[in-house]
């Protein structure tokens, strides 16, 4: 019964991994692009906030969040932006923009980059070795209280003999 518990410790810790923010943005070839954010694990990412920032302004040109279907389709801008997508603390992934067909109209400047937003991803979060590492020493840790417990209760037997 200790011996399943043990297992299905292990077996939760190594599958604690952490995941990642992931976006897609693709040019439909008629002036709009299709943006799919999900996270590495295949969670979808319904509810993250897209923003197309202007490179040229640093302005919001489109703010709205990510449907259920965790994909959606906006006009491109006529001037150089940035897509960004995100999805909370330590979530946030930023791309250049598409051009549309006629190319843009208004080039970007670099005191509106200063203000623009930049990518983050979580620091802290563990990686699989650490994970892995953690769990053989539970695993360690528990087979060594196993075992002791099991040679006391052998000595124990023995001293009342």
């Amino acid at each position: 019964m200790k011996l399943r518990y043990i297992f299905l410790a292990l077996f939760l810790a190594v599958n604690l991994s952490a995941h990642t923010l992931l976006m897609n943005v693709f040019n439909n070839d008629d002036n709009t692009i299709t943006v799919i954010g999900e996270f590495s694990n295949g969670q979808k990412a319904a509810g993250a906030m897209i923003r197309l920032e202007s490179l040229a302004t640093g302005k919001i040109l489109f703010k709205k969040r990510l449907p259920d279907e965790s994909e959606i389709t906006i006009d491109i801008p006529k001037e150089e932006y940035q897509v960004v997508l995100d999805g909370g603390p330590g979530h946030q992934i930023v791309k250049d923009g598409i051009a549309p067909l006629e190319g843009f109209s208004i080039k970007a400047s670099k005191e509106a980059k200063k203000k623009l937003s930049q990518p983050r991803q979580r620091s802290n979060e563990l990686g699989m070795p650490l994970i892995i590492l953690l769990s053989l020493g539970f695993l360690f840790i528990a087979l060594a209280l196993y075992f002791s417990a099991r040679n006391t209760k052998i000595l124990m037997a023995q001293l009342k003999k």
